[in-house]
């Protein structure tokens, strides 16, 4: 009955209704002319209801709430809701009875097709990308449907479109041979097309394989994920890799888009050598690199929507962004970049250009809709020239390796001398090795006690001269003798390197040192350490002995240390290294005195 109700309305709405400022003409179809784009011939009416349906367009219709289309083809960016295009059609002579209703842009989500036909028909199509590939009436990019209209007859349509993408409506009407002859010629100029980007892959990627230049992967991604991104917007993706899959075109697009203008953002941060040229920019660079990758992973689940705003409005900054780059690098004396600004330069004009005309910015027409093949034909073409002027340099620079290598050979007595003044050094090196190993005990790795002696008066002296304090702790293993009594040397000697490991992990880079001061007794000091700053470090040094578990050959070894503290502050200039030791000293026995396993700082 709702059917009904609504063919019987849209009859009325067509042949019934006053004049009103939204009627229109229907289009004729002669015998003369096969092919035709209906700018003035179509209304439209938006309904916010996401539910709208046929016999809400009726009612609309009747009531004369269509609007005839103001600039052609239709564009209105990325709107809500659901638009409705109503067309009339006569055929007043032509011989033809088979037409194709077509629109002309592949990303468009649902599209719901009603054909009334004078004679008494009725259709119903069903397309869109997100809707099975085999519902279009013929096997091609672009959604199109059959019309059977023989001469003399008429059929009104309804078009329902709703998407999430920009909302774009090119129609028009093709008689089947127009059609076949139309597009046969825009899919050679697009197969053109894919043959130089595809050409220009294999070329840079030999390139690639030969130079090893790291500019060459970047633009090699961008290329490929480019035309990936290409094949979706025009619709051959969904013909040809997955016509059985409606919701992967989205999804490709949104990462393609964004993969590409990723590697864009790496080649022009490569190939203008900016972290070398111009730091500032290269980390501006590197932060949109992130930026775009997050973008471009988050796009899966986020609303196909939000996503290519968020990839269309990032071309503008991009722009912006890489143009800039490519000025300052120009301006800075980087000749390459005279190439690169311009190549990008079309580049980004084209992909401005359809960015503005998905927004609705710009009319949808063959130049804007084709803006992006036009600037990269033109960018391949400057990038060529711009990869031809680099090797050029190379060349240039190849040869003046070659003129300092005579040179070299001029110089060859220089360079005799020079290889003796190194080979004295590395015997001086050899030599200061020798003196270090002769001043490292054997068993524990760190200092001995003749380094101890060495250091210790020139460390004092430092600390007399600037007036800073100095401590020295000197410790002792608490019953080292039983351990090796009980456990044998082995296990002695492991317990005195795990003792000398904890002690060379807690010293500072730097004047501070750590040295074997014989058998279990270690000294550690800490030039410019205060008295309370050497205690609290003692006691990390006690605690983290005392944490020790050491194999015994069966059985586990816990060890406690005791440790006395000497300490001079700035003011005390007439203490010398002997008294810093025998105070160290005091203070290391009258802890083994009073217990053991503690710290005692001399007075």
């Amino acid at each position: 009955m709702a059917r009904i109700l609504a063919l019987l309305m849209f009859g009325i709405a067509l042949f019934w209704s006053p004049p009103s400022r939204a009627d229109v003409d229907a289009l004729s179809l002669h015998a003369s002319q096969s092919t035709y784009m209906p700018a003035g011939n179509v209304r439209y009416w938006v309904d916010v209801n996401p539910a709208s349906s046929e016999q809400d367009a009726t009612t609309a219709l009747q009531d004369g709430r269509f609007q005839p289309v103001k600039r052609w083809p239709p564009t209105y960016g990325f709107a809500n809701g659901v638009y409705w295009f109503a067309l009339d059609l006569r055929n007043v002579d032509h011989p033809d009875e088979s037409w194709l209703y077509v629109v002309e842009y592949a990303l468009l989500d649902h599209l719901d097709l009603y054909l009334h036909y004078s004679d008494g028909r009725d259709q119903r199509f069903v397309s869109g990308d997100r809707e099975p590939y085999a519902a279009r009436s013929v096997d091609h990019r672009h959604f199109n449907f059959a019309l059977k209209l023989p001469p003399g007859q008429s059929v009104s349509s309804l078009l329902r479109v709703q998407t999430e993408s920009s909302v774009q409506v090119p129609i028009a009407i093709y008689s089947d041979h127009a059609f076949l002859e139309t597009h046969q010629r825009s899919q050679l100029g697009l197969g053109v097309y894919y043959g130089v980007l595809i050409g220009l892959l294999l070329y840079n990627l030999l390139i690639f394989l030969s130079v090893r230049d790291r500019s060459y992967p970047y633009y090699i991604g961008y290329v490929a994920l480019f035309g990936l991104a290409l094949t979706c917007l025009n619709g051959i993706s969904y013909q040809i890799l997955w016509p059985t899959w409606p919701l992967w075109d989205d999804a490709v697009l949104l990462l393609a888009i964004g993969g590409s203008l990723t590697c864009m953002i790496l080649f022009t941060h490569s190939f203008l050598e900016l972290p070398a040229r111009q730091p500032k920019q290269a980390r501006a660079l590197r932060i949109a690199a992130w930026v775009m990758t997050a973008i471009t992973l988050a796009s899966p689940f986020i609303t196909y929507r939000h996503a290519i705003l968020l990839e269309t409005a990032s071309v503008f900054l991009l722009a912006i962004l890489m143009i800039g780059a490519g000025l300052s690098a120009w301006r800075h004396g980087y000749r390459p970049a005279y190439y690169f600004l311009l190549a990008w330069s079309f580049m980004v004009a084209g992909i401005v250009v359809y960015a503005c005309v998905s927004f609705g910015l710009l009319p949808k027409n063959f130049v804007t809709e084709y803006g992006i093949q036009f600037g990269s034909s033109i960018e391949m073409i400057l990038l060529s020239l711009g990869l031809a002027y680099r090797f050029k340099l190379l060349r240039d620079q190849n040869l003046q390796l070659q003129l300092e290598a005579t040179e070299r050979l001029e110089t060859r007595v220089a360079e005799r001398t020079g290889e003796l003044h190194r080979a004295m050094g590395e015997l001086r090196t050899a030599n200061r090795r020798l003196h270090e190993f002769s001043l490292r005990d054997g068993l524990t790795g760190v200092h001995n006690r003749r380094y101890l002696d060495e250091t210790l008066a020139h460390a004092v002296s430092q600390a007399r001269e600037r007036k800073a304090p100095i401590a020295l702790l000197m410790l002792d293993i608490d019953h080292f003798k039983r351990i090796n009594d009980t456990y044998g040397h082995l296990a002695g000697d492991d317990c005195l390197r795990a003792v000398a490991d904890v002690l060379r992990n807690h010293v500072r880079e730097g004047d501070d040192f750590v040295a074997r001061y014989g058998g279990e007794e270690f000294v550690v000091l800490l030039p410019g350490a205060t008295r309370d700053d050497a205690a609290r470090r003692a006691e990390i040094l006690r605690n983290e002995v005392a944490a020790l578990r050491i194999d015994g050959h069966g059985a586990t070894i816990t060890l406690t240390i005791s440790l006395g503290l000497a300490a001079l502050d700035g003011g005390d200039l007439h203490s010398g290294p002997d008294k810093l030791i025998r105070a160290a000293d005091a203070a290391l026995y009258k802890a083994k005195r009073d217990g053991r396993n503690r710290l005692v700082c001399a007075d």
